[in-house]
């Protein structure tokens, strides 16, 4: 049976979404690169400041952080919204595509923040209700996976039982609700490799030791990794994304430049491709008498989803939208994502909201689908009026 103060907070909620859909397409219409997001800070601060919520403002760079029922007993929880755009000329023909040329929201940050605004907005007046303290992290430079860290070293995390973000997702239907524990979202590395060699006259490749050739017997190597040395059920990518080399037809360079990204959902699996990579880099370079010079980067760790939070997240969503709009029958991604920063601190789950069929995420015709905002909203405010359940000794 669905409460009065259930009812209330729906109809709050259905009132508040042609306001949200229009906040929406105004941040899609003027989108920020990562640490460039002075803009959209602002409007978050604001529209927080409006309704009477304790923010504060430069949280790790561009950071917005909001707390609501600090007088709660209860365990705190922090929901997060990622605020940055990508580089990419949009394409789309909408009124609202992008001001910015260059730079559109083509990841749905503009509707991440948006929803979260929503919660605000359903919770700042009915912080009373609220188990437990709230805390809102408006997040800056997800993209360049350096703005979750910042925000943690801010502080934002301390006191949080327990952290939850949304992510729009293409592959379900919109409105629609997956989440499952587990891992969900792959770490992210980088490796450049320059083959130091020895350059020539293109007529005279015997006085050369040649990096093209042996850059390219690295990259058919590389290719091989995840065929031959990681076990089948373990996914994993080993990606070249650029080969630099050479400057005219009849010279032979004296360097090469490989550069890739490295995607597991497995610590270990994550270790044993950096140890392969240095290996074979530095085997062919030694073998054909050139030197190797090897910068491995590690980026974000996988998001791991803690399976207990997950089964609310899920009982939550179902009380929202149905059993049948709700599923755990995912597969994880190998995309990135710097929520696993935060997952780190405390326990936490990003949840996948559907957004329907359209054109992929990171390209210019990419957009948010608007029907999704309520159904975000509803989520996440139902998940923090209902509070973190109690967790065994076994579970922390």
């Amino acid at each position: 049976m669905i409460s009065s103060s259930t009812d209330a907070v729906s109809e709050h909620i259905r009132l508040l979404t042609p306001d949200l859909v229009t906040l929406r397409q105004h941040l899609h219409q003027n989108p920020e690169l990562s640490d460039c997001e002075e803009e959209t800070s602002r409007l978050v601060a604001e529209r927080l400041d409006r309704l009477g919520i304790r923010t504060r403002t430069g949280v790790g760079g561009f950071g917005v952080v909001a707390d609501l029922g600090d007088d709660r007993s209860g365990p705190r929880l922090a929901l997060r919204a990622d605020m940055d755009a990508l580089p990419i000329l949009e394409e789309n023909e909408f009124p609202y595509r992008s001001n910015n040329p260059g730079v559109m929201h083509a990841c749905g940050h503009d509707g991440h923040t948006a929803i979260l605004l929503g919660v605000a907005d359903v919770l700042h007046r009915r912080q009373g209700e609220l188990p437990g303290p709230v805390r809102l992290i408006f997040q800056p430079a997800e993209e360049t996976v350096g703005g979750a860290a910042r925000m943690c070293a801010d502080g934002v995390m301390e006191g949080v039982a327990g952290v939850v973000a949304l992510h729009g997702w293409l592959e379900l239907p919109a409105g629609h609700v997956g989440v499952r524990g587990g891992p969900s979202m792959a770490s992210a590395d980088t490796f450049d490799i320059t083959v130091v060699g020895r350059g020539a006259h293109a007529a005279c490749p015997h006085l050369a030791v040649d990096p093209i050739v042996i850059a390219s017997r690295i990259v058919l190597s590389l290719q091989s990794l995840v065929s031959r040395e990681i076990d089948p059920l373990e996914p994993a990518v080993v990606t070249v994304a650029r080969i630099n080399a050479g400057t005219a037809y009849n010279i032979i360079p004296a360097t090469a430049a490989i550069a890739g990204t490295v995607r597991t959902l497995n610590a270990s699996v994550r270790d044993q491709l950096e140890r392969a990579i240095r290996r074979v880099a530095e085997g062919e370079c030694a073998a054909s008498g050139a030197a190797c010079e090897l910068r491995y980067t590690r980026g974000v760790p996988p998001v791991v989803n803690d399976r207990a939070l997950a089964e609310l997240v899920a009982d939550v969503a179902t009380a929202c939208v149905g059993a049948d709009a709700v599923t755990d029958d995912l597969i994880p991604s190998m995309g990135a994502e710097d929520f696993a920063v935060y997952q780190a601190h405390a326990p936490g789950v990003m949840f996948r909201l559907g957004i329907g069929d359209g054109p992929s995420g990171h390209t210019s015709r990419f957009d948010f689908n608007d029907a999704a905002i309520p159904v975000g909203v509803e989520v996440m405010s139902r998940l923090c009026l209902q509070g973190l359940r109690p967790r065994s000794e076994t579970e922390i």
